[in-house]
C-alpha cells in the first residue's frame, strides 16, 4: 500500500493509537474501536478514567474555573476504559506548564517536553502486542522509532502543514505588519519542532493530511521522497450541525459575518478586520474563538467588529445560524474543520486555499486569495450583493461531488484508509 519494507504488511488488525490531547473529541480511537481493531488508546488525560476525573467532579459546578471545565469535557465517548491508558501527572504537568509560559518559544519548550517524554512512556509501556500505531505529528517520533525496529506498520497525521511553512508564513506576516509584531509570539525554538516532523516523515509507512495544501506543503519542504507517503483523508464533523430541510433566512438590513477560530496572525484575522474598516457598518463581523491578537491592535477595532471570545461548542449551532456568510482568510491551516461545520449548517464559506477545505468555489461559497484584503471586500459585497444559489447543495454524498464532511463518511475514509479496501496509490486520495 506504501513503500518501503512494509508495503507487503497486512493490513493491521490490532492498532495502538497514541494522542496528547483531545483532538478531534478523540474520533479515531472511537473509529477503530468500532471497526474492532483498537487494541489501546494511550493518552495524557481523561476525565473518566484516573484521579483527575474524580478529583474535578468534587468541585461544585459554580466554583469551577475554565482548565477544570476542559479537564472534565474529556471523555473519549465510545471507547471502554479498558483500553484507556493514561499519563495523569504527564498531562497535568505539561497543563501547568503551558499555562506559566511567558511567550512562543516556552510554549514550544513545553510542547517538545511533553511530546518526548509522552513517546518514551508509550514505548515503555510495550508495543510488540500491536501491529500498526497511529500517532500525531511532532508528538510521535520515539513511538515511530520503535515501531520501525518492531516492523509495525505506522500512520503519523499531520494534523497542519509543516512547522516549516508555518515559520516562513508568520515572518513575512511580521515583515508586512510590523506594528503588529509581538515579541512573546517570536518561536525561537520552532527548528527543533521541525526536525521531529522530519525524522516522523521519513519512519512512517504513511502520512495522514487533511488536505491537499498539507501534503503540497510537505512536498515543498522536504520533496517527494516524504510527500510521496502522504494520502489525503478529509474529515468530518458532528452531524447535528447538518442544515435542516428549511430554507436559511435571508439577510436582513445587517449582513452578518461570522469567524470561528483563534483570532490571531495565522488565521488572517487582521485581514478580515481590515476588511470590516473598509466596508460599510451595515456589515457587522462576530469573532469566536481566543484572541492573541496584540493589545494595541484590539484597542482600535472598527465599530462593526465583535469579539466574542472562546464559545462553548454546544453553543456553536447559534452562531452558525446568526451568520449570512462564514469567513475563514487563513495563512496556514491543515483542513479546517470550522469550515466543515458551517457548511454542515447550510453557511456560504469564504475561505483561502490555505484552509485545506473541501469548499468549492462559486458552490458552496468562494476561495480567495490569501493574505488580500481586497479580495474579501470583493468576496463579501458579492455574497451580499449577489447571494448564492437558493438550491445550493447541503454537501452530502452525491455522484460526482466532494468528500462528504459527515463522521460517517470521515469514518469510512480513515478505515479504507487503514484496512486497505481500497486500492490507493502512493500520494493519493483516500474518498468515500
Amino acid at each position: 500500500m506504501m513503500d518501503g519494507g512494509n508495503s507487503k504488511q497486512r493490513p493491521p488488525r490490532r492498532m495502538l493509537v497514541a494522542q496528547i490531547g483531545a483532538r478531534m473529541h478523540y474520533a479515531i480511537p472511537r473509529i477503530f474501536h468500532e471497526a474492532g481493531i483498537l487494541g489501546a488508546f494511550h493518552t495524557d488525560v481523561v476525565s473518566n478514567k484516573g484521579w483527575p476525573g474524580i478529583v474535578g467532579r468534587m468541585i461544585p459546578p459554580s466554583l469551577r474555573v475554565a482548565a477544570i471545565k476542559r479537564l472534565l469535557a474529556r471523555v473519549p465517548h465510545g471507547v471502554p476504559k479498558s483500553l484507556i491508558r493514561t499519563e495523569n501527572d504527564l498531562g497535568i504537568k505539561f497543563a501547568m506548564q503551558f499555562r506559566k509560559a511567558k511567550n512562543a518559544t516556552e510554549e514550544t519548550a513545553a510542547h517538545l517536553w511533553a511530546g518526548k517524554n509522552f513517546c518514551e512512556r508509550v514505548v515503555q509501556r510495550g508495543m510488540e502486542p500491536f501491529d500498526g500505531v497511529y500517532v500525531f505529528s511532532v508528538d510521535g517520533l520515539e513511538i515511530l522509532e520503535r515501531a520501525k525496529e518492531l516492523g509495525i506498520k505506522s500512520y503519523v497525521e499531520q494534523t497542519v502543514a509543516p512547522h516549516d511553512t508555518y515559520a516562513a508564513v508568520m515572518e513575512e506576516e511580521r515583515r508586512r505588519f510590523p506594528d503588529l509584531v509581538d515579541t512573546n509570539a517570536i518561536d525561537l525554538r520552532w527548528q527543533e519542532l521541525a526536525e521531529r516532523e522530519h525524522r516522523e516523515w521519513e519512519l512512517a509507512d504513511t502520512i495522514v493530511c487533511g488536505s491537499a495544501y498539507v501534503r503540497d506543503s510537505i512536498r515543498e519542504v522536504a520533496g517527494n521522497a516524504a510527500a510521496d507517503k502522504g494520502i489525503i483523508v478529509s474529515y468530518g464533523v458532528d452531524e447535528k450541525l447538518m442544515a435542516t430541510s428549511a430554507p436559511r433566512k435571508r439577510p436582513g438590513k445587517i449582513f452578518n459575518v461570522l469567524f470561528v477560530g483563534q483570532v490571531g496572525f495565522r488565521k488572517g484575522c487582521h485581514y478580515l478586520i481590515e476588511a470590516a474598516r473598509r466596508l460599510p457598518k451595515d456589515f457587522h463581523f462576530r469573532f469566536c474563538g481566543n484572541v492573541t491578537l496584540p493589545p494595541s491592535y484590539l484597542n482600535q477595532l472598527p465599530s462593526n467588529v465583535e469579539l466574542l471570545g472562546i464559545v462553548p461548542r454546544n453553543e456553536m449551532p447559534n452562531q452558525y445560524a446568526w451568520a449570512d456568510v462564514f469567513c475563514l482568510p487563513s495563512l496556514l491551516e491543515g483542513s479546517a474543520t470550522v469550515t466543515y461545520e458551517a457548511m454542515a449548517a447550510g453557511v456560504p464559506v469564504i475561505t483561502t486555499p490555505q484552509s485545506g477545505s473541501i469548499v468549492r468555489d462559486q458552490i458552496d461559497g468562494m476561495i480567495i486569495p490569501a493574505g488580500d484584503v481586497d479580495a474579501i471586500v470583493e468576496a463579501l459585497q458579492r455574497a451580499r450583493e449577489e447571494g448564492f444559489p437558493e438550491d445550493r447543495p447541503v454537501m452530502r454524498d452525491r455522484p460526482g461531488g466532494p468528500p462528504s464532511f459527515t463522521l460517517a463518511a470521515y469514518q469510512e475514509r480513515l478505515l479504507n484508509l487503514v484496512l486497505g479496501e481500497r486500492n490507493l496509490v502512493a500520494g493519493g486520495e483516500c474518498v468515500s
